[in-house]
């Protein structure tokens, strides 16, 4: 029978070397290469070192600013520092590579903790992602008002179908505000639960749900609208850094269409660039013809954003607590 400390070092050594494989899958064998001219992204980066070190260090403010959410939200169950914060986002990240849709990101956080309850940490790290999902659907839905402007038969549609924008309009706007109202009042979900009796002996999971007010989501919201707003402005500097002839209003609007694409489509972490590529190239060849620089700045921004963090994570993982004493 293997110690829970030998089972704890197989455990942290499996997630190391199914990251890596998943690593060495679409790198190493150029699987996520395809489409993309490797030697013309290095030569670009090459000639523009400076924007390349800028856009890497915003990587690092990026998951900065997940990790002060992150501990901003769990201090509520257990008080951890912003380095440990850090570590846990980054332990998350390298977990999340393997696993659909990012899932494994709750687990490689959680695991970091010392004594909180785990399913209540999940639950907290869950109300994070859906502060970030809404920032996306809130910018996203703007893009989508917008794309008219982009596409010749959406406007042709709109002229032939009078009602058809006022209802896209309102449908967009009552989405986001009940999504807006039913975040920012969340407690209204423990409030259901308590009408159903079966769901009694989960009582200190559904009260996760009454430990922020107002005012606390707001402010992860807002950390969430700075994440965003760090990334949009990675994914230009990118664009243009490729010779993508495009108006920063224009690469906004068609970034937040981009991004809300990305998060309704079911993907794992590590392949995400097959979809990232294929959204990008459809949105940004509506306004520029250079295919090259669109899937250029799609690519190393994963690489930047994704690939390179999950990389660091794998260092982290071995800090990881499955077991307690």
């Amino acid at each position: 029978m293997h110690s829970k400390k030998t089972q704890s070092l197989l455990l942290k050594i499996t997630i190391v070397v199914l990251a890596f494989y998943f690593l060495y899958q679409q790198v190493v064998t150029k699987k996520a290469f395809d489409g993309f001219d490797i030697l013309f992204i290095k030569q670009t980066m090459f000639k523009n070192q400076d924007l390349i070190i800028l856009v890497f260090f915003m990587m690092f403010f990026n998951w900065f600013l997940e990790a002060v959410k992150w501990k901003f939200l769990i201090n509520k169950i257990e008080k951890v520092s912003i380095l440990a914060a850090i570590r846990a986002v980054f332990s998350g990240i390298t977990v999340s590579v393997f696993t659909p849709n990012r899932v494994g990101e709750y687990c490689g956080r959680v695991f970091c903790l010392e004594r909180a309850d785990r399913v209540q940490a999940v639950l907290i790290t869950v109300l994070g992602s859906m502060a970030q999902l809404l920032t996306t659907i809130f910018f996203g839905s703007i893009g989508i008002l917008f794309l008219n402007n982009y596409i010749p038969e959406l406007e042709k549609l709109y002229h032939e179908m009078v009602f058809a924008y006022p209802l896209l309009f309102f449908m967009l706007l009552f989405l986001n505000i009940l999504l807006l109202l039913l975040f920012h009042n969340i407690s209204v979900i423990s409030n259901l639960m308590d009408k159903f009796n079966w769901l009694s002996k989960y009582k200190k999971y559904k009260e996760i749900f009454t430990y922020y007010n107002a005012q606390e989501l707001m402010m992860v919201f807002l950390l969430s609208i700075f994440r965003y707003t760090v990334f949009t402005t990675q994914f230009f500097i990118l664009l243009k850094l490729f010779a993508v002839d495009i108006s920063y209003l224009d690469a906004i609007v068609l970034t937040m269409v981009m991004l809300f694409a990305i998060s309704v489509i079911p993907t794992i972490a590590i392949s995400e660039i097959g979809v990232r590529g294929s959204v990008a190239l459809y949105l940004f060849s509506l306004v520029s013809v250079n295919t090259i620089g669109i899937l250029s700045a799609t690519f190393l921004l994963w690489v930047i954003n994704l690939l390179i963090p999950a990389i660091i994570g794998t260092f982290f993982v071995f800090t990881l607590k499955f077991f307690r004493k």
